[in-house]
């Protein structure tokens, strides 16, 4: 399958995460639904990328991007059966039927879970952001990098990341992956400002994205300043 078609549809599995956010707005069929698309979506993407799987297992540890790459999986992959296991324990539509008793800290728990499977996403995304922006330039045909594009789109993430900061205080994300705040997915009035609830999340989304990308590119510049210095002992 191409790379940009696979980036499109875990595009669509990151659109169905915020979505699922929004369970006030969605209501709790819909939440439902949405949940088992993404994690149809999910299920497609790791079956894709199997084989890249034992090759991180084989040079994943062999420098410290490779082990913060192996830490975000591990997180990613727990924050996102906690989700899976969670969501059938309390559903009331989809999987109502099965002999399982839902409970109070099983619903906290599914709330914790998604705020912490956003944030694991986005950086997982950022830490990938060079090869996305590889594969859609060469999807769209735009040639090699262009200096002015690159430093305008630099700008407009560090204008979107300082939003994030915003949204990160509005929302409160901080003290819901902690488990500070009562754990709920009804946490916005979507009567009056739907709209900025997404732009929140999403921003927040974006800062993560920043944050995963520019510390790959640390390691990536202290891995080569590290080489320049062997090459230059030798």
């Amino acid at each position: 399958m191409p790379l940009h078609f696979r980036l499109l549809m875990n595009a669509v599995a990151g659109g169905l995460l915020l979505a699922a956010l929004a369970y006030d707005w969605l209501g709790n069929l819909a939440h439902e639904l949405v949940g088992a698309a993404m994690f149809g979506l999910l299920i497609a993407h790791n079956t894709f990328n199997r084989r890249w799987y034992g090759s991180t297992a084989r040079k994943g540890g062999r420098d410290l991007r490779g082990w913060l790459n192996i830490a975000t999986i591990a997180a990613l992959a727990a924050a996102m059966l906690t989700l899976l296991v969670t969501s059938v324990i309390i559903s009331r539509s989809l999987f109502s039927l099965l002999p399982i008793a839902s409970s109070f800290a099983a619903r906290q728990l599914h709330a914790q879970a998604a705020y912490w499977a956003l944030v694991v996403v986005a950086i997982h995304v950022g830490m990938r952001w060079a090869m996305i922006m590889a594969s859609m330039r060469a999807w769209l045909r735009l040639g090699t990098p262009s200096i002015g594009r690159t430093w305008i789109l630099r700008a407009l993430a560090l204008v979107v990341a300082a939003y994030g900061v915003h949204s990160w205080m509005v929302i409160g994300t901080g003290s819901r992956l902690l488990a500070e705040a009562e754990m709920t997915l009804n946490l916005w009035n979507f009567e009056e400002a739907a709209l900025q609830f997404f732009l929140h999340q999403a921003a927040i989304v974006a800062l993560f994205v920043c944050l995963g990308h520019y510390a790959t590119r640390l390691t990536q510049l202290r891995r080569e300043g590290a080489s320049c210095a062997t090459s230059r002992h030798k």
